[in-house]
């Protein structure tokens, strides 16, 4: 988990970041909010505990609660997103590609995490 990490806390920051950055006159965080809670809050709340289990990794030997919450966090906003239908976000915007980026690279990161713990000296 050593080297996932940081990349855990990276792909965090990247998924978060895209829901806010404006696009064509709105926002995923706006789209999400006309969605209602059931959307806005496995979204916003995925990311926030990815972003927690990744900052608590970083502590030497990480918690090991840290990357099941991470695997957790990144999960929730993958079934919520329905990220396996992401074909046309691809060819979209820029904050679009971060969203997809981000939530398929923490949930790989943070999983191999899971399986490859830190090992504690």
């Amino acid at each position: 988990m050593k080297q996932m990490k940081v990349l855990i806390l990276i792909f965090a920051v990247v998924s978060l970041a895209s829901l806010f950055i404006p696009m064509e006159g709105f926002t995923f965080f706006a789209v999400l909010q006309l969605g209602g809670m059931s959307y806005l809050a496995p979204v916003l709340g995925g990311f926030a505990l990815a972003l927690v289990g990744g900052f608590a990794a970083m502590k030497s030997p990480a918690p090991t609660w840290c990357a099941p919450a991470a695997v957790l966090g990144f999960a929730a906003a993958f079934v919520r997103l329905e990220m396996w239908k992401v074909g046309d976000l691809m060819g979209g915007p820029l904050p679009a590609k971060l969203l997809v980026v981000g939530v398929f690279g923490g949930l790989a990161v943070s999983i191999v995490g899971l399986v490859k713990p830190e090992q504690t000296a």
